[in-house]
């Protein structure tokens, strides 16, 4: 085999996962660590992935933990017990040679989330930072600080609490399983992101599973005290075993089952020394010699393909869900799979008969792994059921080209609802008003004016009976709404690829502003641009003001003549200061922030013409950029 190749594609991938888009599943990246290893390539041993904008130093170094891979055999899963003994064995002699004896360890479930380090200083929090290559990560203290406490009781100056970010299945599925493959991903986005979504950062739950105390290891469950009154963080369901064979195998077969219940992911157990034993036994280059993590066997079940059922979508695009004989996987009846597009039901001739390979793609949305056996292909819709209009196929995305088709303009209002989180509004409940509503924004003047009116009136002809619990909870609704932002505005017309960022800069040139088009489609912005678009979207600002909603226009940045607030980037060295530190000093009115913080007046550099992400979100943002050397003059 070429073993750079596979270093390359092991180093894309390790990257990929922590920016929160894995390019491959887990299983397979694990085979092919396993295929380095086999091989003797050196880079395994890097932890993390190094990026750019990893520039704030861990206190202690963020390891990654030794693994295990348990192994389904003819049916049968080989928890790797010897394995297990012998790495046991070896740290056994060695206490024995210090005549200690070790007569317990600790257990806890594998979380499958991202690694932070929230480090206090002095009882102060200072930076919440993720692992990053293991000796520096991105601080992420701007998305978690007002859900940690300020400050802790600790006799140590510099406390470090090691947790997984993880995600509830339950807040998953309701509110992200259309877009991200996993909990995990999310999880990962949210953090890594360049945008701060306060109300996402909500969403994620800290698991404590080691606290040092200026550098040393602790015991967890006797040292960390800040979980109390903070929402934010979750139980660790670590427990005690004895170092034997068989609690071994009694704790990996208790969390396998355990597996199918936990609201969080898991994918393993993680075994420890006790903590007098972990400076004893101290660390490799790439993880812990007092720890090791026994992974799951990846879940994966054949069955039959029982035929193939077509979704519309808001952009027009047909998209395929494979129908399964139902079958029980990971805890669940997994009776459907994704499948993904018209192009790859075609190529691999997915259909009844077929049988496939699937997995849940991180334990939730299931996934098709391996066709086994082409099946019976269908001829694809020529159709679309909602308008009869001709669909049209490229080879990948089989397509409805009518822009007033009910049906894609269905799932744009669903899409907008959304957009204005209209609480107990589902997708059923809004699809009958695309008959006479093709976006939003003249669905919800209407009902504004109706509600305004203060005249009884009937929805009936859309399905919620007068006086209905229905009706009460659709006008209701519509009746939270007190303010948008004219970014909102823009984007409940449904206009086909506007999204978020587009809308929020249009907004801005719209409100005399000036906007930040850098890495935005020429083509959207364009759109945004036509008079006709303008002039509407302003009429639609207008009618709502006078309809009582409050429109938050955009707001240009000014430059504070008190506090100023920085993101700081490169090393003042070449300026005449030794540290950051020394630089930030010299200036009283300096607050550092991250680049992305709605505050931040200045991203200070040392060099101008970098291509770091802090430099692109800088100019994506509008940030002043500036060297040390020009700020300090």
């Amino acid at each position: 085999m070429d073993i750079q190749n596979l270093e390359t594609q092991y180093l894309r991938a390790k990257i990929a996962y922590y920016e929160g888009n894995p390019i491959m599943t887990d299983a397979a990246f694990d085979v092919l660590e396993k295929e380095l290893k086999d091989a003797g390539s050196k880079v395994i041993e890097q932890v993390g992935a190094k990026r750019k904008d990893f520039d704030f130093p861990h206190p202690t170094a963020m390891l990654s933990l030794s693994k295990l891979q348990t192994e389904n055999v003819d049916g049968v899963t080989d928890y790797k017990d010897e394995e297990f003994k012998m790495w046991f064995a070896k740290r056994e002699v060695h206490a024995n040679q210090l005549n200690a004896s070790i007569d317990h360890m600790h257990y806890s479930p594998k979380f499958d989330g991202s690694a932070i380090n929230i480090v206090y200083r002095n009882g102060v929090l200072d930076v919440v930072l993720t692992r990053g290559d293991g000796k520096a990560g991105k601080n992420a203290i701007d998305r978690f600080r007002q859900y940690l406490p300020e400050f802790v009781e600790y006799s140590a100056q510099i406390v470090e609490i090691r947790c997984e970010a993880v995600m509830r299945r339950s807040t998953f599925e309701a509110k992200y399983a259309d877009k991200f493959a996993n909990p995990r991903n999310i999880v990962s986005g949210i953090i890594g992101s360049d945008d701060i979504e306060v109300e996402k950062v909500a969403d994620i739950n800290l698991i404590p599973v080691h606290i040092l105390f200026n550098g040393v290891h602790q015991d967890i469950n006797k040292s960390f005290k800040a979980t109390n009154g903070y929402s934010i963080f979750a139980p660790t369901h670590n427990g005690v075993c004895r170092p034997t064979v068989k609690d071994y195998l009694y704790i990996m077969k208790y969390m396998e089952d355990f597996r199918k219940t936990c609201e969080f992911q898991l994918d393993g157990v993680v075994f420890a020394l006790p903590s007098e034993y972990r400076e004893i036994f101290g660390e490799n280059e790439h993880d812990p010699e007092w720890s090791i993590a026994i992974k799951f066997v990846p879940e994966e079940v054949v069955t039959p393909v029982i035929g193939i059922e077509w979704n519309l979508g808001k952009t027009g695009e047909f998209t395929p869900v494979v129908k399964l004989k139902p079958v029980q996987l990971a805890g669940t009846t997994v009776k459907r799979a994704s499948g993904y597009n018209a192009g790859y039901i075609v190529n691999n001739k997915i259909g009844e008969g077929a049988f496939v390979s699937i997995a849940k793609a991180g334990d939730i949305i299931p996934e098709i792994q391996t066709i086994h056996n082409p099946g019976r292909l269908d001829p694809l819709p020529s159709t679309c059921p909602s308008c009869q209009s001709t669909l049209t196929f490229d080879g990948i995305h089989l397509m409805c080209q009518n822009n007033d088709c009910v049906g894609k303009i269905a799932r744009k209002l669903g899409a907008a609802v959304g957009i204005l989180d209209l609480k107990g509004i589902g997708g059923k409940t809004i699809e009958p008003f695309s008959q006479d509503f093709t976006n939003m924004s003249d669905l919800l003047v209407n009902m504004m004016r109706l509600i305004k009116s203060n005249c009884s009136f009937s929805l009936s002809k859309y399905g919620l009976a007068d006086d209905s619990r229905s009706f009460e909870l659709f006008v209701q609704a519509f009746k939270n709404i007190k303010s948008l932002t004219y970014a909102q505005v823009i984007l409940i017309q449904g206009y086909d690829g506007i999204g978020r960022k587009v809308s929020e800069q249009a907004a801005r040139e719209y409100c005399g502003l000036t906007p930040n088009y850098a890495s935005i489609e020429k083509a959207l912005v364009r759109k945004l641009q036509e008079p006709e678009v303008i002039s509407h979207i302003k009429s639609v600002v207008s009618e709502l003001e006078s309809l009582g909603i409050t429109i938050d226009k955009p707001e240009d940045k000014k430059e504070e003549t008190g506090t100023v607030y920085v993101c700081m980037t490169g090393s003042p060295k070449p300026f005449g200061f030794k540290t950051k530190e020394e630089f930030i000093s010299k200036f009283p009115n300096l607050v550092e922030v991250s680049v992305t913080d709605k505050n931040c007046n200045f991203l200070i550099t040392d060099d101008l013409n970098s291509t770091s992400s802090k430099m692109k979100a800088a100019e994506k943002k509008g940030v002043k950029i500036v060297t040390y050397g020009s700020y300090k003059n």
